[in-house]
This record gives structure tokens, C-alpha cells and sequence, in this order.
């Protein structure tokens, strides 16, 4: 059947209802969903892409830690490294207790950082979170 200008069929009060609703909670779960992204790992991947580079660092401190969501016990490695452009930094990473041997303060240890961005690094075996190791095979 086709209706003319002006002379189609009205939507009911309950059926606007109905999609008020469903607009309102389609976009509550965006909103919920843009602002439970890491952003920070975001950005830290897109910087990743244009290359990383290794550097050799020092250990400054090992300390365990417990982890408040397993229970279990983590190592958190303080180490320094300089960076191309002749920068000290310093940088923490989490590791497995089980590593403790292989981060003794004194100790030279790898270091990877992103090529333009030395502030952004982390050590071989550091402890990630799942989206950043997804994201990372996702765009490698």
C-alpha cells in the first residue's frame, strides 16, 4: 500500500516509547563501551608499530609485591637505561616471582623501548594485560 505526503500511518505513543527506550540504552552501552577502553594501551601499541628498539639497562631494585586480584606474589624490577638521545630513565616492570634470580639489583637486563617514544618500554617477560598481548598480535 502506498501512502501519499501527509497521509501515513502514525506510530503509536507505546511503539515511540519503545524506541525511545532502545535508542537511550543502545547508547548508554556505547558510551559505556568507548569509556572502558584503555586508551593509554591504545596509543602505546600505535607508537609500537612505527618499531622498537633493545638497550641494555640496569637493575636499581627488585621488591615482591602481592598481586590484590590472584593473591599471588609478583615481582616489581626498578631498573634505569639510557635512552638514544643520551637520557637516564627509569621505569618499573611486574614479573613472576618465579624470575626473581634473573633480577638482581646490579644486574644488566634487556630493555625494549619504542623508537620515538623511550618513555614507552617495558622488559622481556614483563607481565602485560590481555587486551595490550591482543592488540599487540592483532596488529603485528
Amino acid at each position: 500500500m502506498a501512502f501519499m505526503s501527509g497521509t501515513h500511518a502514525k506510530r503509536t505513543a507505546e511503539y515511540r516509547r519503545i524506541r525511545i527506550i532502545v535508542g537511550a540504552a543502545v547508547v548508554a552501552c556505547l558510551v559505556w563501551a568507548f569509556a572502558s577502553l584503555p586508551y593509554d594501551i591504545l596509543r602505546a601499541e600505535r607508537a609500537r608499530l612505527y618499531g622498537e628498539e633493545a638497550t641494555t639497562g640496569v637493575v636499581l631494585a627488585v621488591r615482591g609485591v602481592e598481586s590484590s586480584d590472584t593473591g599471588k606474589g609478583r615481582l616489581v624490577v626498578d631498573y634505569k637505561y639510557i635512552d638514544p638521545d643520551g637520557f637516564a630513565r627509569t621505569a618499573s616492570a611486574r614479573m613472576d616471582a618465579s624470575k626473581w634470580s634473573q633480577y638482581r639489583p646490579g644486574r644488566s637486563v634487556k630493555v625494549i623501548f619504542v623508537r620515538n617514544r623511550p618513555e614507552i618500554v617495558r622488559l622481556p617477560g614483563e607481565e602485560e594485560p590481555a587486551f595490550q598481548l591482543w592488540l599487540r598480535d592483532l596488529m603485528n
